[in-house]
């Protein structure tokens, strides 16, 4: 069996699951970390509201494979503002198991932008 396309739905409902599962902590336990975060950096807290865009809509989206490079390119976003808000400090540091401290945000950018590059397969609402 060689279907490229199956290929392609399995990794964006893979990504995409794993990331919803974070917007929904942020919707069950709310935004406190952020909006601090945010204000420590002096930014505006309603701010705050757009990790539901990056971790609740642009999963979905990817999900259904409705405007996936778009929704993909969002998450990139997201995750950049996240180690800039933070964990600037941390782009390489390992943890004491031996793994990366932001691994998890590293994996969201790039299998998003893998996922820009390969779009959503036909197995979408993006097939063409």
């Amino acid at each position: 069996m060689n279907d490229n396309d199956f290929g392609k739905l399995i990794f964006r409902i893979t990504i995409a699951v794993l990331l919803f599962f974070h917007g929904y902590a942020k919707i069950t336990y709310g935004l406190g970390f952020i909006e601090d975060a945010l204000s420590a950096n002096n930014l505006p807290i309603f701010l705050s509201y757009f990790v539901y865009v990056g971790e609740i809509l642009a999963p979905l989206l990817i999900i259904i494979g409705y405007k996936t490079k778009l929704a993909a390119t969002i998450i990139i976003f997201s995750m950049l503002f996240a180690i800039y808000l933070v964990f600037p400090n941390d782009l390489t540091t390992v943890t004491s198991k031996g793994t990366l401290k932001l691994e998890l945000t590293y994996f969201y950018i790039f299998t998003s932008l893998s996922l820009i590059f390969l779009g959503a397969g036909k197995y979408s609402f993006d097939r063409r």
